[in-house]
């Protein structure tokens, strides 16, 4: 599913460029292809790691799969994997201060 959702992501930009009136040229597509592999990878990491855990918060049953959150990843998780790293470096940060081997 986050497969899915990473070619989602590649359609919307694909559309995104050729509606601007831009001329697409070989470094467009370029860009089109290493964005949609990175989406591809980080919508896999994502859903390996998180999916079933973001899974279980979602307060609609009907909502509540694995599968639905693994699309979304791929659709989004590349464009909003940047917000996690802060949080990522400062949980990082917390667990060498509470393992004593602050600098």
């Amino acid at each position: 599913m986050a497969a899915g959702g990473a070619g989602l992501y590649g359609l919307y930009l694909f559309a995104i460029k050729t509606r601007s009136g831009g001329e697409l040229t070989r470094k467009d597509l370029n860009w089109l292809v290493l964005n949609v592999a990175c989406a591809l990878l980080s919508g896999l990491l994502l859903t390996y790691v998180f999916a079933d855990r973001v899974a279980a918060l979602i307060p609609w049953v009907s909502l509540r799969d694995a599968g639905l959150v693994a699309f979304a990843f791929g659709v989004f998780g590349w464009e909003l994997l940047p917000l996690l790293f802060p949080k990522a470096l400062r949980w990082a940060e917390q667990a060498v201060d509470r393992a004593g081997g602050g600098a």
